[in-house]
């Protein structure tokens, strides 16, 4: 088993204690035995010292336990003090050489190091590398499970690192899947294996689960994550040094309207078009302050009926603006909440089948489908994240006593096009105790640095693992550089000197340098068939990248065969699989059902009737 430095440290002080204790004893046995010979020496001559040098010795070995005379005894006391103060010489004077490690001592790890950390069942495994897994069980290994992967496009982030470890088969996972290729690819299989399968679809929205935020709010607290998130996601990058004013006076009148759907309206009602539509009964105009629109009275008979409500609160923070300021923050909040005019979306938002509250319950695979080429709706993929973890440790908190019955494995490709979760670096410090664990993927340091700017090394710090598959970013190639350390090498140098009459000497000078174990050139450079893998507390790996083919379960890829192909847009939510073929299942048994479903499907026409029936705003 692999030690840690201060592992090391500590042996190295008992073993030097118990060397001194030993030597002392020695000292002591020889003092004493020589003491008692020499006392009786009346002539001090080469003679007499020889014999009783000789008388010592003999007494050594017929008597060599004897009770010391208290003369013997003053002389080891002063011989004590000369040995112990020639022992503090010692410590205080002596050199600490680290031969062969002057100017670091980085080096490749051997294939042995690993073995510590991989499961003898290799199904509960990460796959890393060829050569290189990790078990499941942090506990077992005293190292976590979250991950950095980086690699610029064509290194095989997907096909080297995410197919491979779908095909463990070994927890729940959370997949963001650009263009949908890993469900296409790797469904047939889960379903197999007996995962649910679920799909968050942002390119089809019609073929995808529904998500509705509201469905996961809890207690006030949750609005307020909800609509940080909201916030942070959808506003440009070009705006954000503008007045805070206008955004906390926005962040203000957004909680007032999901404060009042989610306290008053009932839950077939809440969801983000509804929150459209009151926002739209929101008149500000500039030449009448006196004027009151629709939503003032709904807020204003709210008031009658309960003048504590946290919507009311945050609500008269948003009036205390101006009449052409909060003109201007309704249509800023109109225009971020625009989206939900797109009726796909609003359909969409208006439910819930992810039931994310039950992915550590059994194994489920949800595959995120989002666009790599447009942001759009990127947000919502932020705030299904954001309310997946914060559901997910309250499960493992107050359901199953601090552990998912089923890990939960997030394997974040594309990871900068999801958007900035809140406190990720938090997250990402606190999950490994209630089996969470988080594959971050990128394509360059860069990417994690301008969406966290000043967390992004505390997130790296947070992963214990950290992959490269290659890439030609020069700054990740120098953060890559430093990570792997300076070994110490030999160095020559020659050197020729040329004297009068054409004669010449040689001189050969020997050195030692410090040298990077890889220099970011080299790095650049590497075979697109190898990697490096760090792991904390280990030496660094250079390996080969996975063989995909090698998977005992590669076969049940598409990869390998057509009839493995899933088509997402012909099964329903309950999906069967049979024989190893996919049988599908319509959407609709008829078109009947189809047309009627489609028909009130986003009807928010008597939202009016609804808010005046139950609050009894009178318009008169």
């Amino acid at each position: 088993m692999t030690l840690t430095e201060q592992e090391k440290r500590a042996r190295r002080l008992k073993t030097n204690l118990f060397l001194l204790a030993l030597g002392y004893l020695l000292f002591a046995f020889v003092t004493l035995h020589i003491s008692n010979a020499f006392i009786n020496i009346e002539i001090v001559d080469l003679e007499s010292i020889n014999k009783a040098t000789e008388n010592a010795f003999q007494h050594m070995q017929n008597k060599p336990i004897f009770i010391p005379t208290k003369q013997s005894l003053k002389h080891l006391l002063f011989f004590s003090v000369f040995y112990f103060v020639m022992v503090a010489y010692y410590l205080t004077t002596r050199k600490k050489f680290m031969a062969g490690k002057e100017h670091g001592s980085a080096q490749w790890a051997s294939k042995n190091e690993i073995k510590q950390l991989i499961d003898e069942n290799d199904d509960k495994n990460v796959i890393f590398t060829q050569t290189e897994r990790m078990s499941l069980d942090t506990r077992k290994t005293g190292k976590n499970l979250n991950m950095l992967i980086v690699g610029s496009p064509g290194t095989g982030k997907t096909r080297y690192f995410a197919k491979p470890n779908i095909l463990q088969a070994n927890t729940s996972f959370v997949i963001t899947d650009p263009k949908g290729e890993l469900l296409r690819d790797t469904a047939c299989f889960l379903i197999e294996k007996g995962y649910r399968l679920k799909v968050f679809n942002l390119i089809e929205m019609e073929y995808s689960d529904g998500y509705n935020p509201f469905e996961y709010i809890k207690q006030e607290r949750d609005v307020l994550i909800v609509i940080d998130v909201l916030i942070k996601n959808t506003t440009p990058e070009e705006s954000k040094s503008y007045d805070p004013f206008w955004e906390k006076a926005e962040i203000a009148f957004l909680q007032a309207l999901m404060f009042f759907i989610w306290y008053e309206l009932p839950k077939n009602e809440q969801n983000f078009a509804t929150m459209l539509e009151l926002l739209r009964k929101a008149e500000i105009r500039e030449d009448e302050e006196d004027y009151e629109s629709d939503l003032d009275l709904i807020f204003k008979q709210l008031a009658r009926e309960k003048p504590d409500h946290i919507a009311l609160k945050q609500y008269a923070i948003f009036k205390q603006a101006a009449g052409k300021t909060a003109k201007s923050i309704l249509i800023s909040a109109g225009v971020r909440l625009s989206v939900f005019n797109i009726q796909a979306l609003a359909d969409l938002t208006s439910h819930d089948t992810l039931e994310l509250e039950t992915l550590g319950d059994e194994k489920t695979a949800l595959f995120v489908i989002i666009s790599d080429s447009i942001s759009t709706f990127n947000f919502l993929v932020t705030m299904m994240y954001t309310q997946l973890f914060h559901t997910l440790y309250h499960a493992a908190d107050f359901k199953y006593e601090g552990r998912l019955p089923y890990h939960v494995r997030f394997i974040l490709d594309e990871f900068a096009n999801i958007g900035q979760i809140p406190e990720f670096d938090k997250l990402v410090g606190t999950m490994r105790s209630r089996e969470v664990s988080v594959s971050i993927i990128i394509q360059n340091i860069a990417q994690l640095s301008n969406l966290y700017e000043n967390s992004w090394e505390t997130i790296i710090g947070n992963c214990d693992s950290l992959l490269f598959l290659g890439g030609k970013d020069w700054n990740t190639l120098e953060y890559i550089s430093k990570a792997l350390g300076e070994e110490t090498i030999d160095a020559v140098v020659y050197n020729k000197t040329k004297e009068p009459r054409w004669q010449f000497s040689t001189s050969i000078n020997y050195d030692i340098l410090a040298r990077e174990l890889m220099k970011p050139d080299e790095l650049g450079r590497m075979p697109n068939s190898d990697c490096v893998l760090l792991i904390r507390g280990l030496n660094p790996f250079y390996s080969k990248k996975f063989k995909l083919e090698s998977h005992k379960n590669y076969k049940y890829l598409y990869d390998s065969s057509d009839r493995y192909y899933f088509d997402y847009r012909n099964v329903r939510g309950v999906k069967s699989y049979k024989r190893g073929e996919f049988a599908s299942e319509p959407w609709f048994e008829h078109e009947d059902d189809f047309f009627r479903e489609k028909s009130l499907t986003g009807d928010h026409a008597k939202m009016q009737h609804l808010t005046r029936r139950l609050l009894k705003v009178d318009k008169k």
